[in-house]
């Protein structure tokens, strides 16, 4: 779907400019490893967070301001994402990882719920509980 909205779009540059990053997305989402990486649980969810990908893509090519602002909602928790990440050692507490992982699948839930409402998320999130889980992650010593 994003080779076609790519070929549809390729005389317009910030849509191209735009699904570039959703290609960028979808590889972080699904590395060459995914199957051995990621549990059931989320290889189930798999087929959703791509279908929303998709419609976030096709929608970008249609009003690509709209969705840049949301996108820029996102970026904010990405950031703070990366940042934890970046701040796991070796010496890191089993719990300060998980609850990165589980800020990471957060995240791709918020996508979801912004911008594709109608594939539905298993659990309410919102920028409060994404603030609330990023407290618990400071708030872990180790």
């Amino acid at each position: 779907a994003l080779q076609k909205f790519m070929q549809k779009n390729r005389m317009n540059a910030p849509v191209q400019n735009f699904l570039k990053t959703c290609q960028t997305e979808l590889q972080k989402l699904v590395p060459a490893n995914f199957p051995e990486r990621y549990g059931d649980e989320r290889l189930r969810e798999m087929p959703r967070y791509m279908k929303a990908l998709t419609i976030r893509a096709e929608r970008g090519c249609f009003n690509l301001p709209s969705v840049q602002g949301r996108l820029n909602e996102i970026a904010g928790y990405c950031s703070k994402l990366e940042v934890i990440r970046n701040s796991i050692t070796a010496a890191s507490s089993d719990e300060k990882r998980s609850k990165a992982d589980d800020l990471a699948w957060m995240i791709e839930e918020y996508k979801v719920s912004l911008f594709a409402q109608e594939l539905k998320t298993p659990y309410p999130v919102s920028p409060k509980r994404l603030d609330h889980l990023l407290c618990e992650i400071a708030d872990i010593v180790i």
